[in-house]
């Protein structure tokens, strides 16, 4: 048997504040660098989760998804109790290398829940998936950096959330990609497969029961536009109002979404209780969370004195003390789809023609 090198009191890298990529992204790129530097040699034991935590700086949920990413990725071995083993590379053999491209950021739940299913599911099938992040254009150029990198290995197929600016990249190298997202008009032909957030879907099925309870208004209160547009139901006969939310984002999106929304609320309470016939639509669940507490505030409740439906996201929320009507996005069985037309393509050259995901609509008590 093998036996097991002691482990360095120190790794050969650093955590970085103002580096572009996620905390999580560093140290996995840190520890699986090292690996193939040979500082970390085959047998060698890692440091533990634990131990990794005041090393970096960093939490222990972060060194515990770094490990399990590595081990996922065929780079360690690891048992409950046992420390974090570097494996021989021939004892992984991947059928090829895919590369998941999203906007950066990790208030992001949407990306941080598809990239895990992508690389669950493609782990099982044999591929091996790397996930770069590309930070947001803010007057300057999107920073490429860790892309090129990715694409300097052999890649078979690219994923990507933020279509247009790595499309001319993947063009060059004659990579076929993959297209995710709710903005998909400018996908060009050169995608080899889309498959579509319709984040609409679920508006005929509001429409209808707008229509079953006689509402005849429906006040939209909206963060971002593209999510669950409400004017679709003008098609049912409902009236429909727009209120736009602004958030201030300086101390953080999602708290500045919430704060948007409680302060929205509040004023629009503030001109009297909407008629009965009146359902107040929240398109964002942050939102929703803020524009809840408004209402507690003010003393009212869901729907004995406001009617109420928002966007939600499956096993996030928000909550209230009655069940929610609501629009509901699951992230995971989306990551789900977009896993299995992945591999499809992967497998036979041909991926699905209708790849769709979106909300469903769940009627609770708030209508």
């Amino acid at each position: 048997m093998k036996r097991i090198s002691a482990t360095p009191r120190k790794t050969p890298f650093t955590v970085n504040r103002d580096d572009a990529r996620s905390l999580l992204d560093q140290v996995t790129d840190g520890l699986r660098e090292a690996i193939v530097r040979g500082y970390y040699a085959r047998g060698d034991a890692l440091p533990s989760s634990n131990e990794l935590v005041p090393m970096l700086g960093v939490s222990r949920i972060i060194t515990q998804n770094a490990l399990a990413r590595l081990t996922a990725e065929g780079w360690i071995s690891s048992r409950p109790g046992v420390r974090s083993v570097v494996r021989d590379r021939a004892a992984k053999q991947w059928r090829g290398h895919v590369v998941f491209v999203c906007p950066d950021g990790d208030e992001n739940y949407e990306e941080t829940v598809i990239a895990g299913a992508l690389r669950n599911r493609l782990s099982e099938a044999g591929y091996l998936l790397t996930q770069v992040c590309i930070p947001p254009d803010s007057g300057r150029r999107h920073d490429f950096t860790r892309l090129d990198v990715a694409m300097a290995q052999s890649v078979d197929l690219a994923i990507t959330m933020s279509v247009s600016p790595p499309v001319a990249r993947f063009a060059r190298r004659r990579i076929p990609f993959v297209a995710y997202g709710a903005l998909l008009k400018d996908i060009p032909h050169s995608a080899v497969g889309v498959t579509r957030l319709d984040l609409g879907l679920a508006m005929p099925d509001f429409a209808a029961a707008c229509v079953a309870h006689g509402v005849e208004e429906v006040v939209g209160f909206y963060w971002n536009s593209t999510m669950g547009d409400v004017s679709a139901l003008l098609d049912a006969g409902v009236q429909v109002r727009k209120i736009k939310v602004r958030a201030d984002e300086s101390g953080g999106v999602l708290i500045g979404a919430r704060r948007a929304g409680l302060d929205v609320f509040r004023r629009f309470l503030a001109k009297g209780r909407p008629p009965r016939g009146t359902v107040c639509f929240f398109n964002d669940d942050y939102v929703a969370s803020g524009a809840l507490m408004a209402l507690s505030d003010a003393g009212l409740k869901a729907p004995d004195d406001v009617r109420v439906v928002t966007f939600a996201n499956k096993r996030l929320g928000p909550v209230y003390v009655r069940d929610l009507t609501r629009m509901e996005f699951d992230a995971r069985h989306a990551g789900d789809v977009l896993s299995a037309a992945v591999i499809q393509y992967l497998r036979t050259g041909a991926y699905p023609q209708e790849s769709v995901v979106g909300p469903v609509w769940i009627e609770g008590e708030t209508i």
